[in-house]
Parts: C-alpha cells; structure tokens; sequence
C-alpha cells in the first residue's frame, strides 16, 4: 500500500540519518525543506560532521531557512580560526561560540529531537556517540576533519571527524525507529580514466571508494535514501555549489519521500 507522507500513521518512530560531506552538508537543509512541505517530522536523528551540524541544529527547534543562512555566512576556513600551536590549520573550538547562539541551553537535554552524534576515538580508533550532557564540544568534535581542524579534546577522549570511521552513523537509532530515512552526501560522480591523470584525483576518487564500501552496506536498512549522484562533483570543502546542493537535496528528497510505501 502506498501512503501519501502527510497521511502517514505518525505513531510509527521515524529515525533520519545525516552522512558528513563539508559544505555537501547544505544538501540535507534542501531535504529539511522537502520534508516541512511534505509534513514529516523525525522523531530521532543521527549525524556526523555536517550532518552532526544540521541535525542538531534542526533537533534544537531552528527552522531550516536560518541553518542555511548559517550555512552561508559561516567561514569554516576563516584566517580567525587558524592556528599554528595544534596539530591542525584551523581552530574548530572557534566555531563553538557562533554555533551556541542557535541552542537554547548547551546540552543534548534542551533539544527537541533527540540527537546521536558520531565522532571517532583517535586513541581507541572507534566510534564514539554522543547524546547526552553537553553539546557543542561533541558537534565540534564531529566535524573536526583531521589535518584542517585541531582534533578536540573532551571527557578524557581525543576525538576527531565522525566520517573517519563511521559516515553513515544509522546504528544509534536502528531499534528505536520503525521506518529510516538516510541522507548520504558523498556518492561516487561517473569518471573517465581521462579524469584520473593526476595523482590528487586518484587519491580523492580512492577514498571516495574507501568511504562508500563502509556505508553501502547500512543503506538496505533504510526504507528511503536520499543520496543524489550529482552531489559527488561538488567539491565539499568551498561554498561555490552551495545553491546547487540544497537544490539538489531539496528536489531528490522532494521525489522519494512525496509517496511513501509501508
């Protein structure tokens, strides 16, 4: 049977993931949008990196038109934020101030939505979640790239970018939810061999391969997935396709959740 979304039986759990992808991250705000059109509400949210970003955000009440906005405005590789003391070019705790004016209170507690967020253990080489206690530092910390941001230091651990061991961080909300919908941001773009002469595109296109076998796998335990192949030649880390990546998320979402099966 197929259910339009806005007559979909809420008492259903809807669980929504966000992958990392830099300023791809803008793609899952045209998502949010697709989804306030359409009348649908996660109950619970997991993210790492951008998606840590836009999640908890989103889960703290903001609407999507003022996450872009911060999108836009915010300067991830702004000369203020560099450092040269820290293993690392810029200083992600910076970022901390601009992100604490969008929560009420700075803890997992005064959201809306419950929020998991992934980051990894440098030490341990795990993932560690984050959903409870205080929220910037695990946000931060998410989104904390290693080699272009400082990795942070909280509760004892040394942690870096979720996306480094796990970019698709479904686990923490698989048996609270009844139906997923995932959003990945990094899809493999179509190539020649023409494409890959130099030795930075086989390096990009080998992690993007590396990447994608981790994650590929948790995408059948989704009952959407929202993943436009379009956004793979988008670069992540410049805002030049900003407009073309929410768009992107906006329209893919708009198609895949406008009818629902159950």
């Amino acid at each position: 049977m197929i259910l339009k979304a806005s007559t979909w039986n809420r008492k259903k759990k809807l669980g929504l993931v966000l992958s990392g992808g830099g300023y791809r991250g803008v793609s899952h705000i045209g998502v949010l949008k697709a989804m306030e059109e359409l009348g649908i509400k996660p109950d619970y949210i997991s993210g790492t990196s951008s998606g840590a970003i836009v999640g908890s955000l989103y889960a703290a009440g903001n609407h999507w038109q003022d996450i872009l906005d911060f999108f836009i405005k915010i300067e991830l590789f702004s000369f203020n934020n560099f450092t040269l003391r820290k293993p690392g070019l810029f200083d992600g705790n910076k970022l901390a101030l601009q992100l604490s004016a969008f929560f009420k209170e700075n803890n997992f507690e005064s959201l809306e939505i419950p929020m998991y967020i992934a980051t990894t253990d440098l030490l341990e080489g795990t993932t560690r979640y984050f959903s409870e206690g205080i929220l910037t530092a695990p946000i931060i910390a998410s989104s904390s790239v290693p080699g272009m941001f400082t990795p942070i230091d909280f509760n004892g651990y040394l942690l870096c970018d979720g996306g480094v061991t796990n970019n698709f961080p479904i686990e923490p909300i698989q048996d609270l939810c009844d139906k997923i919908i995932g959003v990945y941001l990094n899809p493999l773009p179509e190539m020649t061999r023409k494409d890959l002469r130099t030795t930075k595109s086989v390096i990009n296109r080998s992690y993007s391969i590396s990447g994608l076998a981790v994650c590929e796998s948790k995408f059948k335990d989704c009952d959407v997935l929202i993943s436009p192949k379009e956004i793979g030649n988008c670069e992540a880390f410049t805002k030049t396709h900003i407009d073309l990546l929410f768009k992107l998320g906006y329209e893919d979402a708009l198609e895949k959740l406008s009818h629902l099966e159950f």
